[in-house]
């Protein structure tokens, strides 16, 4: 088990995560061993994070203090809980479909105000 999370481990990769550069990687199960071992393999940032995707498309995040950083903050600002050395959040799922339509109907609107001012 240990060689397996090593193994999880080693593949994260630093990601801008809610205004903080962090490794972060993407790991079902032992979310804790994983950033533990993350974080002695990153010595010098300030958390870890976990993240995998849910069956509604949504993505959650677990994610780690190395020390004095307070996770619970930027769990906070994505409206998640936890306390300052685990946190937990959920990123929302985008609905491409309706983004889309949304531009779609945009651009529609935008097309018609033109030919009506456009002689």
């Amino acid at each position: 088990m240990e060689q397996m999370i090593l193994e999880v481990a080693k593949r994260a990769r630093i990601r801008y995560v809610c205004g903080d550069y962090a490794p972060v990687v993407n790991c079902t199960a032992f979310e804790e061993e994983v950033c533990t071992q993350i974080l002695k393999l990153f010595p010098n940032v300030a958390f870890a994070a976990c993240w995998h995707q849910r069956k509604d498309g949504s993505e959650l995040w677990t994610l780690y203090s190395a020390g004095d950083y307070d996770v619970s903050q930027i769990a906070l600002r994505m409206h998640g809980n936890g306390n300052s050395r685990r946190a937990e959040l959920i990123d929302p799922a985008i609905d491409v479909e309706r983004v889309c339509e949304e531009r779609d109907q945009l651009l529609e609107t935008l097309a018609a105000r033109r030919d009506a001012i456009v002689p």
